[in-house]
C-alpha cells in the first residue's frame, strides 16, 4: 500500500508541474479562435457615491451633480428605488451625464461622515446644511459644487427625467425650468 501511495503521490506532483508549466507558456494563453468580441451593454444599475467622492469626480469629469438625500426608513425614497431609479432610461441617462451621491440623513456615525467645505460632519449634518427637512430631497449643484437648486419629494420618471436634462443640458443657465417644460412639451 505504501509503494501505491508514494507513486500516486508522485503522478500528482507531476501532473501539477506540467499543467503550471503549460499555463505559464505564451502559445497556450492564445484566446481561442471562437471567441466573439466584447459587446458594451447599458448600465444595469446607478452607482451612487460617498459625497467627497462624487464632489471630487463631478469636479474631475466636469459633469454636474445630483444628490439624493434619503433615510433608511424612508417608503418613498425606497419607492423611488425601485420604480425611478431602476427604470433603463434614467439609468442610462444619468449614467452618462451626471454624477450621483447618496447622503444617509439618518447617519450619525463616525464611519459615514463626509467633509463640506472643510469640515468634517455627519450625514445627518449635512443634510442639515443644505436645509432638507423631509425625505427624499434632491439637490442639483454645478461640477464645482455650487448649488443650482432642490427638488423635494417622491418622483416618478416622467417628472424626474426633466429635471435631470434640465441640470444635465445647462439649461438652468439661461431658462427657467417652466419655460423649459414649455419648450420640451412643444408649446414653448
Amino acid at each position: 500500500m505504501k509503494q501505491w501511495s508514494k507513486a500516486a503521490i508522485l503522478g500528482l506532483a507531476v501532473l501539477t508541474i506540467a499543467v503550471i508549466a503549460r499555463a505559464e507558456d505564451p502559445k497556450s494563453a492564445a484566446a481561442p479562435k471562437d471567441t466573439k468580441p466584447v459587446v458594451e451593454t447599458a448600465p444595469s444599475k446607478i452607482v451612487w457615491l460617498r459625497y467627497d467622492e462624487g464632489i471630487a469626480k463631478a469636479k474631475a469629469e466636469n459633469k454636474p451633480i445630483l444628490i439624493d438625500f434619503t433615510a433608511s426608513w424612508c417608503g418613498w425614497c425606497k419607492k423611488m428605488d425601485k420604480e425611478t431609479f431602476s427604470d433603463p432610461q434614467v439609468i442610462q441617462y444619468i449614467t452618462e451625464n451626471i454624477v450621483t451621491v447618496k447622503v444617509w440623513g439618518d447617519d450619525t456615525t463616525q464611519a459615514g461622515m463626509v467633509s463640506f467645505e472643510g469640515e468634517r460632519m455627519t450625514q445627518k449634518a449635512l443634510t442639515g446644511t443644505y436645509g432638507v427637512r423631509g425625505f427624499p430631497t434632491f439637490w442639483f449643484l454645478d461640477p464645482a459644487a455650487g448649488k443650482i437648486g432642490p427638488a423635494p419629494g417622491y418622483k416618478n420618471k416622467d417628472s424626474f427625467m426633466p429635471l435631470v436634462e434640465y441640470v444635465a443640458g445647462n439649461h438652468y443657465k439661461t431658462t427657467s425650468y417652466e419655460n423649459f417644460l414649455k419648450k420640451r412639451s412643444g408649446q414653448g
